[in-house]
């Protein structure tokens, strides 16, 4: 081998080692990169993993104060916010981790049960910020405190506070959560103060309606009893020899007491109406009888003013019907009033008919009319077309008002038509049903009533014009009653002396006789108990038969009246 072979050869092994190196320098780098890159994926993996982490706890949180939320949620719904509650709240929103305290402060002078306050968590003094009940929220970075206002209407004062260890994410959750707290708390003082307000404004009702039914109890027995005395004089006078200038006073006198018997009875029962106190008292009752009533009162009444008063029923009109007498009668009884009270010359006509199951009557006169710009307010209270103080026509203006309201209470309807100097006529429509009315006599019943005359009565009343009312009642029926002046009195008379009826007053001094009747009753007394009563209101009749009474007789009262119930009670 020459030398030249031996360069190349030489040469190649050269150029073959370079190549190695340089291969292994390149194998070296690419290692190097491959490491380099390994360590970012790890590094990448380990961000990505703590991520996930910190993504599925803030879901295991969010996911827990969900669940307080609604637990706590339906709690305040059924209870307002009260020391215990609230205790359980600040524990729950507290954690080791985030929260590390937290306060709920509320202050209320007016609702007791909202003065509450308890801490959680760490121990420190909370002070709220004195602008937070303008902002609302206040986040304190010194502190790392969330300040919510619980503020609401002036009324109530307070703040939900907490200590937050937390950042970025964490801590716009925990904020969020935060909120949604303090909103569930305040629309539970909201439900709290409403609540209040129900109860004040139920009990100021309730005290107003009692105000109300004793003011109404009372003015009741101040102006019937004496009204009693009056009336019932008058009706004795009548039995008595007087000359005709003493009739014309008596006349006199009977009529005045009617028209105050009038007055009193609108102005109590527009009362009575608008205190919601006026109930309806459905019972069968003869329509025929009613109407030849109502003709024989009105009839005298007429004639004084030379009037004609024709009353027309129609045939179709059943005579038994179910409904409250006494109220169509009282709209009757005003309607006719007004009819011949603004009807100098002519007629009254009364209609009555039975159509679509209506009871529907027209009263009709021939009297000075109405003006047109009169009509719309006529059945406002207190009014009347001449209200001058020279005004030809006496009243309170209440009569056509309560018409309208009883008529509105039974479902009925009430209108007017009229024209200047020609007449008015008013036409009134009530709903009502009709009564199969089956008469029977019981024999029985009617042979064991004892004479009215042979009735031993005890009368307990402690008005001295009213015992001698009743007691000259009582003699025309041949009756000499014994008269207790109260309930102890009347006990004692019963202890040692038997009775058959028992006229009971129920407002009188030292025992009344609701009292004595309850005390009777419980001794095992049975005999008959009839109420002598100024009261009319429905819980005054409720209360005379709560205490035992069988039966109840309205002052003023007639000796007609008295008469009937001692018959109707007079049996063995």
């Amino acid at each position: 081998m020459d030398n030249r072979q031996i360069e190349l050869l030489q040469k190649k092994i050269s150029r073959e080692r370079n190549a190695r190196r340089n291969a292994e320098k390149l194998l070296e780098a690419k290692s190097l990169e491959l490491f380099e890159a390994n360590k970012v994926i790890e590094k990448s993996l380990e961000k990505v993993k703590a991520k996930a982490e910190n993504d599925s706890e803030l879901l295991t949180y969010q996911a827990k104060v969900d669940n307080l939320l609604l637990e706590f949620g339906r709690r305040f719904i059924k209870h307002s916010p009260n020391n215990q509650l609230i205790e359980e709240l600040t524990n729950a929103l507290v954690d080791s981790r985030f929260v590390r305290a937290c306060s709920i402060r509320l202050e209320c002078p007016s609702v007791a049960s909202l003065n509450v306050c308890h801490t959680s968590g760490r121990q420190q003094i909370w002070q709220s910020p004195p602008n937070l009940k303008n902002l609302g929220e206040i986040w304190d970075e010194n502190e790392k405190i969330l300040w919510l206002s619980l503020d609401k209407n002036d009324i109530v004062h307070g703040y939900l506070a907490t200590r937050i260890k937390a950042s970025g994410t964490w801590l716009e959750t925990i904020r969020k959560q935060m909120l949604l707290f303090s909103d569930m708390i305040r629309s539970s003082i909201d439900r709290q103060l409403k609540l209040e307000e129900a109860i004040t404004a139920r009990e100021q009702a309730e005290a107003s309606e009692k105000s109300t039914r004793d003011f109404l109890a009372m003015i009741n027995h101040e102006l019937r009893t004496p009204l009693n005395g009056l009336l019932g004089t008058a009706e004795l006078m009548a039995d008595t020899n007087l000359n005709s200038h003493q009739q014309r006073l008596l006349s006199t006198l009977n009529h005045s007491g009617e028209l105050l018997r009038s007055i009193i009875n609108d102005l109590l029962d527009y009362s009575k109406i608008n205190a919601g106190m006026l109930e309806l008292t459905n019972k069968p009752f003869d329509s025929h009888t009613m109407m030849m009533m109502l003709h024989d009162i009105f009839q005298h009444r007429a004639n004084e003013k030379q009037l004609e008063l024709n009353m027309d029923i129609t045939k179709e009109t059943p005579r038994w019907i179910i409904g409250d007498e006494d109220r169509i009668k009282q709209i009757f009884v005003n309607l006719i009033s007004n009819a011949i009270k603004f009807t100098e010359r002519g007629a009254i006509s009364i209609k009555i008919r039975w159509q679509d199951n209506q009871l529907c009557f027209i009263v009709s006169d021939t009297g000075c009319g109405i003006p047109e710009d009169k009509i719309v307010s006529l059945f406002e209270p207190f009014t009347q077309v001449d209200n001058s103080s020279q005004r030809n026509h006496e009243g309170t203006g209440l009569g056509l008002a309560i018409c309208k309201r009883l008529t509105e209470q039974m479902g009925g309807n009430i209108s007017v038509e009229s024209k200047m100097g020609i007449g008015s006529t008013f036409s009134v429509s009530i709903p009502l049903a009709k009564h199969v009315h089956e008469a029977k006599v019981n024999d029985k019943e009617a042979l064991t009533a004892l004479p009215i005359d042979k009735l031993n009565i005890l009368v307990v009343e402690d008005l001295k014009t009213n015992q001698m009312i009743i007691n000259l009642m009582l003699s025309k029926f041949g009756i000499k009653p014994t008269i207790a002046n109260h309930g102890q009195e009347a006990l004692s008379y019963i202890e040692h002396q038997t009775f058959d009826i028992i006229l009971m007053d129920c407002r009188m001094p030292i025992m009344d006789g609701y009292t004595a009747t309850e005390r009777l009753r419980k001794s095992g007394y049975n005999k008959p108990i009839i109420a002598l009563t100024a009261g009319t209101t429905r819980v005054e009749r409720d209360d005379c038969f709560a205490a035992g009474m069988n039966d109840i007789l309205c002052k003023p009262y007639q000796t007609k009246e008295l008469r009937e119930l001692l018959e109707k009670w007079s049996k063995d």
